[in-house]
């Protein structure tokens, strides 16, 4: 029973992070970002102190349920193990000084406020990049592929998607992710959750006080091997007759597989378990604490569930331009929310969420440095719009703290800065208004005696959306370009 249920809770976190990571749509990401803030590393990161505290008492009742329901990373490298044709498994070491030395590893990039870097071993951040730089372009291949197939049977109700590149290192670093996980889920089941993961470490130091937790016992075990075979943690010594629980990922799947009753899930007092009718109230027991600890977990962060998004325009589109190059900022652009750049630096572990949920595509995983897999906005495809504000709604570190519509106007991100030698209406001796006509803010006038007038900037209303950079028909670089702020500020 506890296995159904742990399966069942799985397989409801996969959904919504599927739908919080690879919707087309933008409907779902903001209504689940509440999926992402229950993560254990962003919600420290981000002073979510009663979610810490809400897995720390989880873990101590029930042992380390969060790596097998609410980690999305260990619910991918249990899709991995289940599609290995023998998944019998065995007893293994434990590899303790590893562990310690990955969480050593990771708390110092955390204390030298590199959260970028220690995001690489994070569990949700590394999912993330997986999710939104390699399964999202899968889900706009397929879906642009069914578009094609019903256009051509004369339907026009599926939208192709747009497929965009995401950054280079983003790409790299989550393909490397991928490919060292899955290797190691097949290989060996939560391999890389009992020796890499610093939140596997953390938890497994608390599990083994957890007051419900799979035990043998002693007068019915025949040291058979068939819970040891099943137990994707490696973590059961059959022949020992013993269960490490530093190790044990709470699958349930020993308690399934054996069929003497040897193994139960009840508090330690009762693991000799004398009469079978005590050992049976027990088992209840556990499974009602089992249903109401998770249920209640739900609930509370359910309470964060964030409204729907308000409606986005259609981004218009200039099919008939040459490709746009990114210009060189001094200082890169970031998002209504972030505050200042060293504040979203020492926050941000590059999980990629804000970049999936981005509607307007301008947010992107930056391609070098050490921050190279934090995100930054540019507007090759598109601009910032000032009715958006999902990345401040999904952010689940704190990076981007939450912004409503209306502060977002009066936020200013950076300062669009005018190239005169390449305006067209210099270097063509045309008349252009393109920027003029865009900018949400009003900050751009066009000035000049004659007929050809060139743009001319209020700096102090310029919020840096980016609306004039994306519009400017200049190639290869535009002529107007934003410029980042260090310091965000209110105008």
């Amino acid at each position: 029973m506890e296995r159904k249920i742990r399966i069942l809770l799985e397989l409801l976190c996969l959904l919504g992070f599927c739908l919080l990571f690879l919707d087309i749509s933008g409907i779902w990401p903001e209504r689940l970002a509440w999926l992402g803030k229950m993560q254990l590393v962003p919600a420290v990161l981000s002073g979510a102190f009663l979610t810490v505290a809400a897995i720390v008492a989880l873990t101590l009742v029930l042992g380390r349920v969060y790596c097998s329901v609410v980690c999305p990373l260990g619910i991918l490298q249990d899709i991995v193990w289940h599609f290995r044709r023998n998944r019998r498994s065995g007893y293994r070491p434990n590899r303790k000084y590893l562990r310690l030395a990955a969480l050593g590893v990771f708390v110092a990039l955390l204390g030298l406020g590199l959260p970028a870097l220690a995001g690489i071993l994070d569990p949700y951040s590394a999912f993330g990049r997986i999710a939104a730089t390699v399964f999202q372009p899968l889900a706009a291949l397929l879906n642009n592929g069914l578009s094609l197939a019903e256009q051509s049977l004369g339907g026009a109700t599926i939208a192709p998607a747009p497929l965009l590149q995401k950054g280079a290192a983003s790409l790299l670093a989550a393909v490397a992710t991928f490919l060292v996980i899955a290797v190691l889920a097949w290989k060996g089941g939560r391999v890389w959750c009992n020796t890499l993961c610093p939140v596997g470490a953390l938890l497994g130091g608390l599990s083994r006080f957890a007051l419900f937790r799979p035990r043998m016992r002693a007068d019915r075990c025949v040291s058979c091997g068939r819970c040891a075979a099943r137990c994707k943690a490696n973590c059961i010594d059959a022949a020992g007759r013993h269960i490490d629980a530093s190790r044990c990922v709470a699958c349930f799947n020993c308690l399934s597989a054996c069929r003497l009753d040897a193994l139960t899930l009840r508090p330690l007092q009762d693991a000799a378990g004398q009469s079978a009718g005590r050992g049976k109230a027990a088992v209840a027991s556990s499974r009602r604490v089992l249903l109401a600890s998770l249920a209640g977990m739900t609930a509370a962060f359910l309470q964060k569930e964030t409204l729907a998004a308000t409606g986005q325009g259609k981004e218009f589109r200039r099919q008939d331009l040459a490709p746009r190059l990114r210009p060189e900022r001094a200082v890169p652009l970031l998002p209504a929310g972030a505050v200042s750049v060293a504040r979203f630096r020492s926050r941000c572990t590059g999980c990629q969420l804000c970049v999936a949920a981005c509607p307007n595509h301008v947010l992107r995983a930056g391609d070098s440095g050490l921050h190279m897999l934090q995100p930054v906005m540019a507007f090759e495809d598109g601009f910032c719009r000032t009715n958006c504000v999902a990345c401040s709604e999904v952010c689940p570190a704190g990076a981007i703290r939450p912004v409503t519509v209306q502060e977002k106007t009066a936020i200013q991100t950076g300062r669009a800065v005018v190239d005169r030698t390449l305006c067209i209406v210099n270097r063509d001796r045309v008349t252009c208004t393109a920027c003029q006509r865009s900018c949400p803010a009003g900050a751009i006038s066009l000035a000049g005696a004659g007929e050809h007038k060139e743009p001319a900037l209020d700096t102090e209303r310029c919020t840096g959306c980016g609306a004039c950079e994306y519009i400017c028909p200049a190639r290869p670089l535009a002529a107007i370009r934003v410029e980042g702020a260090l310091i965000h500020r209110r105008i």
